[in-house]
């Protein structure tokens, strides 16, 4: 039902964020409350939104054509072993989608679900966004997340990250919904299918606490009544998510113990570099301005927006002062930040002007966002070979030239062995037709050496630096003056060398 015409500020039905004109409290609850659904923005919104949802099919291309890494591997085996894991169902719906493609673990079938999901990611940042920010900054938010390369990388990877991702959006969605007609109801909804994400990811449970924590600094609503109401519900929420404290200390430690730091300044600063690189810093600068001039201006939308990013962020910051944390615990952040460095699309800077005026701010904004996002995209599908190594290729090689007593040795082990097997055996974490080659058996070579037997090394050369200088040494002096060099499989782009070689010993 639409409200009345001559809606107050504090008409229950008409409750809008602080930088609402006086029209837009004349709208119904499906369209922006900021007075940008006039006919030509509608127009550039749809055209914008078809731009995003043609482009974001990129997400199928070349989908089984990049070989599978270690993680990838190892959701396979674990999809065997989900039982009793926090975050099953994202196992299960990946070995439910290959066993309905027919059984066999290829590239294709281990990421068709996640890509899927990565598609419904762009769509979904439209409709999550719509009601706070307008069609046109909404289709705007969701063409950055269809041409990012980082949004396609995850969502051809056999990981969880997108289904997270959209789960966030959903619950953020009915979120604002709930906050901007003050429906606590819906409100709470939306912030349960953001917590779900934990099922998926432990990233889940961030996204409902900082979609919570934002909202409660920044209420996207104009009365006081309104924010009092936010407020109150969300510290309500607070109290009760204090009741999963102990699952989370339980968590963390065990987390904790697998992936703690030594140097808490070098994990912070990981953490930071990774996010940067992959928001990319073009994005991420946009956004950041943005956020400073809604917080300057006191405009309540993009600040809570904004909110929401800093403040995972921020959280994920300190946790990488104990434990290794890496971008991909940020992706389910990622549309609320390209929403924030969209939000000058939907402005008409510089005290209005012409419609032209207007249109060429707007559109140049748009190519200043997503064109350095168009080029990285480019790379990623060229020479950046999907950031994988080659490894089925190195492992085809060997299959083809090796002896029937010919020993195989990778880094990692897992990967090599998946392909030399076929994928047929589940347990990955247990090899026994690789010998693997690491950090904590850094010189398998020398038994090999002792029992005059042919060997091939399968190694993705920056796993070599896991190990310790004196092993990477006498590794490196091995290979350089007892083993032949059959074949380099370079991979080396933006700074990260995902090069395999493939060596051969003979007695």
């Amino acid at each position: 039902m639409r409200p009345p015409m001559n809606a107050g500020p504090t008409d229950s039905r008409a409750v809008a964020p602080a930088d609402v004109d006086s029209e837009s409290l004349s709208k119904g609850p499906s369209e922006s409350p900021f007075g940008e659904d006039r006919a030509p923005d509608r127009r550039w919104a749809m055209a914008v939104l078809a731009a995003a949802l043609a482009l974001g099919l990129l997400r199928f291309v070349r989908l089984g054509q990049w070989s599978l890494w270690l993680d990838e591997v190892f959701t396979w085996g674990d999809a065997h072993a989900a039982a009793g894991r926090a975050n099953a169902l994202g196992y299960l719906l990946i070995r439910w989608t290959v066993e309905a493609l027919g059984g066999d673990p290829t590239e294709t079938a281990l990421r068709l679900a996640p890509a899927v999901v990565g598609y419904l990611a762009i769509p979904l940042t439209y409709w999550a966004f719509v009601p706070i920010g307008g069609r046109l900054r909404a289709a705007t938010a969701a063409l950055v997340v269809a041409v990012s390369a980082w949004e396609i990388q995850w969502s051809q990877t056999a990981r969880f990250y997108t289904m997270v991702q959209a789960l966030g959006l959903v619950g953020g969605g009915l979120a604002i919904r709930g906050m901007l007609g003050q429906r606590p109801i819906v409100t709470l909804l939306g912030m349960g299918a953001a917590a779900s994400g934990y099922f998926f990811h432990l990233q889940g449970a961030l996204m409902a606490s900082a979609i919570g924590a934002a909202a409660w600094l920044f209420p996207p609503v104009q009365s006081a009544d309104a924010k009092r109401s936010v407020r109150r519900l969300c510290t309500g929420l607070a109290l009760l998510g204090l009741a999963a404290t102990p699952l989370v200390w339980s968590v963390f430690r065990k987390y904790l113990a697998q992936k703690g730091v030594d140097d808490p300044l070098a994990g912070v600063a990981h953490f930071a570099l990774t996010t940067g690189f992959f928001v990319t810093p073009t994005v991420a600068a946009l956004a950041l301005g943005a956020w400073l001039v809604a917080l300057r201006s006191g405009s309540v939308a993009p600040s809570f927006i904004g909110a929401v990013a800093v403040i995972g962020g921020v959280a994920l910051a300190c946790l990488a002062a104990f434990a290794k944390v890496s971008a991909q615990y940020v992706f389910g952040l990622f549309p609320w930040i390209a929403m924030l460095a969209a939000w000058p699309v939907g402005a008409e800077t510089g005290g209005g002007g012409s419609s032209k005026a207007i249109s060429l701010r707007r559109l140049s904004w748009l190519l200043v966002l997503v064109l350095p996002l168009l080029a990285q995209t480019a790379v990623y599908f060229t020479v950046g070979n999907g950031q994988r190594a080659k490894w089925r290729e190195a492992v085809e090689l060997v299959a083809a030239q090796r002896g029937s007593t010919d020993v195989v040795v990778g880094a990692p082990a897992p990967v090599v062995e998946f392909y030399l097997t076929g994928g047929r055996e589940t347990d990955v974490r247990s090899h026994d037709a690789v010998v693997q080659l690491d950090r904590y058996n850094p010189r398998p070579y020398r038994a090999l050496v002792q029992e005059g037997r042919t060997a091939w090394f399968i190694v993705r050369n920056e796993y070599n630096f896991s190990m310790s200088k004196a092993d990477r040494v006498a590794f490196e002096q091995f290979l350089s003056e007892s083993c032949r060099m059959v074949k380099h499989f370079p991979v080396a782009v933006e700074a990260r060398d995902l090069s395999v070689t493939v060596w051969r010993y003979d007695p």
